[in-house]
């Protein structure tokens, strides 16, 4: 009979504890602050960056130093969620030798434009610009085979676990290639590599998401590595007062092929205007 009871007792216990883990997970509200930075390795021993001027290619080296720098909040709760950039005013920068340059990440990309999500439907929305023209693009999530390492370490508070997703190489053709050859592209003058994906997430946040579009892993990504970009998360505020999430609605709407089609039409008619220019034709593109 006592060992009835016990059973018995054990079995409310796990059922009232399993009820109250399924409310909490529905229940779960947060805001993630994330910090962002951008590293281009090896470029000053590029073939690109060899051909420009000395002045030149100083002042690209240090506005590439705060290129990338940013914050952004990732609203989120098991359903959707919203990442923006937290708008900071600069003071300008004092010009050396009567130049001076600023390389921005404007725009969106995958980690800095303002993008919500909606988990159930798999659809996203994100505001982009090409050529100061705003965009609003709707798509389907594209599902990533995330591979767990099984790799740990601490975040803050916080145990998180390594996940890695490579992305599939596009192969360019000769005319392509002779292309990037001749451009005076900055991004060009970088070596492509393979673009892997290195996710760090916690299980103690049981929610599917993260930075950008990035999503699919058992709990809330808080650091991102995509290439040349480290984004990492500094603060979490759980179940904050006055949570609200709020769809993007600027730009012309456009699908994601659309879109990219037109960026890479826009971005070769600007190409052209400046490969035949000897002295300061160098083409920044601040795509994120």
């Amino acid at each position: 009979m006592k060992y009835f009871n016990r059973t018995f007792l054990l079995f409310i216990v796990l059922a009232f504890a399993k009820a109250y883990s399924a409310q909490a997970q529905q229940d779960i509200t947060g805001i993630a602050h994330y910090q962002s930075k951008m590293t281009m390795e090896k470029l000053e021993d590029s073939t690109g960056m060899q051909k420009l001027e000395p002045a030149m290619r100083k002042m690209i080296e240090d506005a590439l130093k705060t290129a990338g720098e940013a914050e952004f909040t990732l609203k989120f709760n098991r359903s959707e969620s919203l990442y923006e950039k937290i708008q900071v005013l600069e003071a300008p920068k004092k010009p050396t030798n009567g130049m001076s340059m600023t390389i921005q990440m404007s725009g969106g990309g995958d980690t800095y434009g303002t993008t919500y999500k909606d988990l159930k439907t798999q659809t996203f929305l994100r505001e982009d610009k090409i050529q100061g023209k705003e965009f609003l693009i709707k798509d389907k999530i594209m599902p990533l085979d995330w591979k767990v390492t099984g790799e740990t370490k601490m975040i803050g508070q916080y145990n998180v676990m390594k996940a890695t997703y490579t992305y599939p190489k596009e192969e360019k053709t000769e005319e392509e290639k002779k292309e990037a050859e001749e451009s005076n592209s900055l991004l060009n003058m970088v070596e492509e590599k393979d673009r892997v994906i290195t996710a760090w997430f916690t299980m103690q946040i049981p929610v599917s998401n993260g930075p950008g579009i990035y999503q699919g892993l058992p709990g809330l990504i808080l650091e991102l590595n995509d290439g040349n970009t480290t984004i990492l998360c500094n603060k979490i505020e759980m179940n904050p007062e006055d949570f609200e999430i709020k769809k993007p609605k600027k730009g012309k709407k456009i699908s994601l092929e659309d879109f990219d089609e037109l960026q890479e039409k826009k971005q070769k008619e600007m190409q052209e205007r400046f490969k035949g220019r000897k002295n300061g034709g160098v083409f920044i593109e601040t795509r994120g």
